[in-house]
């Protein structure tokens, strides 16, 4: 086998002008096919990051969804907290929000403007402005770069403005991106407890289970109980959640998209195919001779076969080789200009190498096997 991929080499190496021409296309389609499954997968991933990440192991979350616009102060109380914890192989029972946003009227002079906050995170990349822990009950505000050109004209810091009636000091501006979501304002937790937190009801009911308990069971029973004995029952319904399932499905969808791109963009590969055929016929019939000469010292038919065929898949993969390098700098390239990172995983390389495999094995299957068919006493009248 060694041998075969030896002369397979000296082979194309004789024809390297003609040989990178068929190449070419195995090249283009490759690198394509990289690119494509390399934006998907960084785009995959950042989309899903940005879902979070949840961690459901030994956990059952019960949502609570009021039945009309009117009702969003509705929510799980401390009664139904306690009904749960009651549900056997429940061992804890947390109350939460699905939403940790709420919403408020910013004011300056004239001009009112509808937005959302959320207390301060603990690091934040400013625009402008400085950026500083504010602890207690601190006026301080920062504010989003489009709520400060809905607001202002030039000069935004140390501006006053009102936010449902009390006064804040714009203290610095940040940027959002397209792909990661922020709030309008972000005010000092003590502010936003004070103020805005009972804007946020607690729709979600997080149960710690027992780690051989049945959490599909305990779901059930949950919800049956709450239907029951949940003291927002009349205004409102309850439901098991299952937001990894979800972040599954979306992540399924990109990715099915992507796919289907990349084998758009691999059409490519089978005109590629097709010039490899052309290119192994030509091989076979320029050298005639040479299969005369080994067909007349014991070579099999097999033999004849095999060697071209690996020829065939030696110009493809080499082509695919050159194909990845060539994407990884066009991913490089392209990650300059993206909101988020492209990923070349293993999944692509692989895939880039079978497929490259695969052509060489198909459309030099035909020429190989005309090469392996020739009679040798047709080969010797040639000669």
């Amino acid at each position: 086998m060694t041998d075969k991929i030896l002369i397979a080499f000296k082979s194309i190496g004789k024809n390297k002008n003609r040989n990178f021409l068929t190449m070419l296309g195995i090249i283009i389609g490759i690198a394509s096919v990289i690119c494509i499954l390399a934006i998907g997968d960084g785009f995959a991933h950042t989309v899903t990051k940005g879902m979070g990440n949840h961690n459901t192991r030994n956990k059952v979350v019960i949502m609570y969804q009021p039945t009309t616009d009117d009702n969003t102060d509705g929510g799980f109380t401390n009664n139904d907290e306690a009904v749960l914890e009651k549900i056997p192989g429940v061992e804890q029972v947390k109350l939460a929000s699905s939403v940790v946003e709420a919403g408020a009227k910013a004011q300056y002079k004239t001009k009112n403007v509808t937005m959302s906050l959320n207390k301060q995170p603990k690091h934040l990349k400013l625009a402008k402005g400085d950026y500083f822990q504010m602890s207690g009950a601190s006026n301080g505000v920062y504010i989003s770069e489009d709520l400060a050109h809905k607001l202002f004209k030039k000069n935004v810091l140390n501006r006053l403005i009102s936010i449902d009636g009390t006064v804040f000091v714009v203290q610095g501006i940040y940027h959002i991106s397209d792909m990661n979501y922020r709030p309008d304002a972000y005010v000092s937790k003590t502010i936003f407890k004070q103020l805005f937190a009972n804007q946020i009801s607690k729709d979600e009911a997080r149960l710690s289970v027992a780690p051989k308990a049945n959490k599909k069971w305990i779901g059930k029973r949950a919800v049956k109980q709450m239907k029951k004995m949940g003291e927002q029952k009349n205004i409102g319904t309850y439901e098991v959640s299952n937001p990894d399932q979800v972040s599954k499905q979306f992540t399924k969808i990109l990715n099915d998209i992507t796919y289907f791109i990349a084998f758009i963009a691999g059409i490519s590969l089978l005109i590629a195919g097709i010039g490899v055929m052309n290119v192994m016929y030509i091989t076979v019939s320029e050298r005639r001779k040479e299969i005369g000469i080994r067909r007349a010292f014991g070579a099999t038919s097999n033999d004849i076969r095999n060697q071209f065929l690996i020829e065939s898949v030696v110009l493809c993969v080499i082509g695919g080789v050159i194909g990845i390098i060539f994407g990884y700098l066009l991913v490089a390239i392209i990650n300059a200009f993206l909101p988020f990172k492209a990923v070349i995983t293993a999944y692509a390389l692989i895939l880039s190498l079978s497929v490259s495999t695969a052509v060489g094995l198909i459309f030099g299957f035909i020429p190989s096997n005309k090469a392996a068919k020739s009679e040798l006493v047709g080969l010797l009248k040639e000669e």
